[in-house]
């Protein structure tokens, strides 16, 4: 390879370097220059600007707090809520035995006859079915003796009983439901009776259950009033990537102002009006003359290379140029001689014709 191209990689990667290590330089020292204006009374369009990108990425962080928040406090609406509503399963649980005691207590005290009347006719039929079930499954087990067909028949027919028993015992429970969720708000006939005791029993879990159900709707309001948030904004982790998107757009808004005052004060960008030259000269202290300097050495070193980069493409150019010049003087040089050999081959082919006419002449003499 030419060493001129190489030079001129050499060059293009130490100007990239420098100008990398420019930008950072002026964008720090362009925001601590910014960073002294806010305690100034001063009316620059760029610090205006500068104070509202400022303004926007404060606005844009609290609104990610308050995402988070939400987002948060709605992990912890779905916990509690679970929370309280498995133990309400659990609680229904409790309350459906706890009303089979008090339907069976009510069944059980004739004082609740004229509440139970209605129900006394099946609970009878229940009772006796249970019963004889009961009797024959016994009358069954305590059979002996026979072949084993027959205890193959006892058995299969104890299955089908005790299957009925277990039915027949589902339907007595359901009935014991039935009749205690039925003594709905009631008092006990007497306060130290059984029924009494249930119901005392009772009351205390449904007063523990309302409080839960109170504080369930709570969470489920604040739950629905969160949850409509996220759909009209979206999902919480799409709002907040949103957000971030935003201020990273403002940061680059940022770092441009950043460079551009920072240029302004290293003398880099000169082309600003004598009231900002004299704006500026209030605000630099001595402390930014090293800064300032560095800043002026890159540059130059910057604008050195993009010169010299320049001169060698120059120089790289008009040598491509001379190469041409000679490839084309050689091309012209092949052509003439195509030439010259041309114009001999004619001059040959008009002295043949000339001496075929001579002969023609000579031969016409002899006609």
């Amino acid at each position: 390879m030419d060493d001129r191209k190489k030079r001129i990689d050499e060059l293009i990667k130490n100007s990239q370097e420098s100008r990398s290590s420019l930008d950072v330089l002026l964008e720090k020292f362009g925001e601590k220059l910014y960073i002294r204006t806010k305690e100034m009374d001063v009316s620059f369009e760029d610090i205006n600007q500068y104070n509202l990108y400022l303004q926007d990425i404060t606005e844009f962080n609290t609104s990610i707090v308050k995402i988070e928040e939400n987002n948060r406090r709605f992990r912890e609406l779905e916990e509690a809520i679970a929370i309280r509503e498995q133990d309400e399963k659990e609680r229904a649980k409790e309350l459906a035995v706890i009303n089979k005691k008090l339907g069976k207590a009510l069944l059980e005290n004739s004082s609740y006859d004229d509440y139970t009347s209605l129900f006394k006719e099946q609970a009878d039929s229940l009772k006796a079915k249970l019963g004889s079930l009961e009797t024959r499954i016994g009358e069954l087990d305590n059979k002996e003796g026979g072949n084993v067909f027959t205890w193959i028949g006892k058995s299969a027919q104890g299955l089908v009983l005790k299957t009925f028993l277990s039915k027949a015992q589902d339907n007595q429970e359901q009935l014991y439901l039935n009749i205690g969720e039925r003594y709905n708000n009631r008092e006990a006939v007497s306060s130290s009776d059984d029924v009494a005791v249930v119901l005392k029993d009772l009351n205390a879990l449904r007063d523990i259950s309302r409080t839960v159900q109170d504080e369930l709707s709570s969470l489920k309001d604040e739950k629905r009033i969160i949850t409509a948030e996220f759909g009209i904004e979206g999902n919480p982790q799409k709002q907040i990537q949103s957000v971030r998107n935003r201020i990273a757009k403002v940061n680059e808004s940022l770092a441009a102002l950043y460079k551009t005052f920072g240029a302004q004060v290293a003398g880099i960008d000169e082309n600003i009006t004598p009231n900002r030259k004299y704006f500026i000269d209030t605000i630099v202290t001595a402390e930014d003359g090293e800064i300032i300097g560095r800043a002026s050495r890159l540059n130059q070193s910057i604008a050195d290379n993009e010169k010299s980069i320049s001169k060698l493409k120059a120089s790289l150019a008009i040598d491509e140029e001379k190469n041409k010049i000679s490839k084309f003087q050689r091309m012209i040089m092949e052509k003439k001689g195509k030439i010259t050999e041309l114009e001999k081959a004619i001059a040959d082919m008009e002295e043949d014709v000339r001496d075929c006419e001579s002969c023609i002449q000579e031969l016409e003499k002899q006609l």
